[in-house]
C-alpha cells in the first residue's frame, strides 16, 4: 500500500487508519506506525483502543507524517 503524505494529503471519512508518526527522542526522532482513528470534521487524529469499548482517546499531539487505507474497525 502507497502511504499518503499528510498534511499535503487528508482523509475525507472519519475512520481508522495506519499512520506514521514522529516524536523526539534522545538525539533526534523516533519515527513508528500506529493506528489512529481521524476525524474528518474537526481534522485531527485520535489514538485509540481496539480493546475498549470507548476506544476513541485524546487528540494525538505528536506529528502524523503519512496515512494509508487499512480494514477500518472504527468508523
Amino acid at each position: 500500500m502507497d502511504w499518503n503524505v499528510y498534511p499535503q494529503n487528508i482523509p475525507h471519512t472519519s475512520r481508522t487508519y495506519l499512520v506514521s508518526i514522529k516524536r523526539p527522542y534522545e538525539n533526534g526522532d523516533f519515527t513508528f506506525n500506529y493506528i489512529a482513528y481521524y476525524n474528518a470534521d474537526t481534522n485531527h487524529w485520535h489514538k485509540c483502543d481496539g480493546f475498549d469499548d470507548d476506544s476513541i482517546k485524546d487528540i494525538i499531539t505528536e506529528e502524523v507524517t503519512a496515512w494509508q487505507n487499512v480494514l477500518p474497525f472504527l468508523s
